[in-house]
């Protein structure tokens, strides 16, 4: 998902590839994000020492300990963004210590710039810093904003609609 965010913000032209910092250790990772000008970096703090907004990107099972790592790393002035599925913004505030947080759940076709992205803002999130997201994501697709209860609703229909359109059964017209 993170690849897929970089270079639909990238191709839309939103920001630079130079601008935009990732942190991988495996090749493959390093390589695809170096092919279009990301600066990757060796470590996570790396990335959050150097970062307005820190776009939380990785596996539900290493949510938690990433966040609680970069804890002492992270400000209030940094915008703290999520699209770890299934991760509460409660969850997620309260292991970063601040609430200046925004959920995004983008979902599949992500990768072909048509994803569907829902955002929900957590308790210290301003409504530009809505805006500034919306915008970044929008260069993947459509977004929408909404209350974060209905985050299980909302991806689960888009991925049954993603997958519908796949297989011919609705079409767009």
């Amino acid at each position: 998902m993170a690849e897929s965010i970089a270079r639909g913000v990238v191709k839309s032209g939103l920001l630079p590839a130079s601008q935009i910092r990732t942190a991988h250790l495996g090749y493959a990772r390093r390589t695809a994000f170096e092919s279009f000008g990301v600066k990757v970096l060796d470590h996570n703090s790396q990335v959050v020492e150097d970062s307005d907004v820190v776009i939380l990107s990785v596996k539900p099972q290493v949510v938690k300990g990433v966040v609680l790592q970069l804890r002492s790393l992270l400000s209030e002035k940094q915008l703290l963004v999520s699209v770890v599925a299934g991760v509460q913004l409660k969850d997620l505030q309260e292991w970063a210590g601040h609430s200046r947080f925004i959920r995004v759940m983008p979902n599949t076709p992500a990768a072909v710039g048509n994803a569907a992205s829902v955002i929900s803002l957590g308790a210290a999130a301003t409504e530009d810093d809505g805006q500034l997201i919306s915008k970044l994501f929008g260069a993947i697709g459509k977004v929408w904003t909404a209350n974060e209860k209905l985050f299980d609703a909302i991806t689960g229909l888009s991925h049954i609609l993603y997958r519908d359109e796949k297989m011919g059964l609705i079409g767009l017209f």
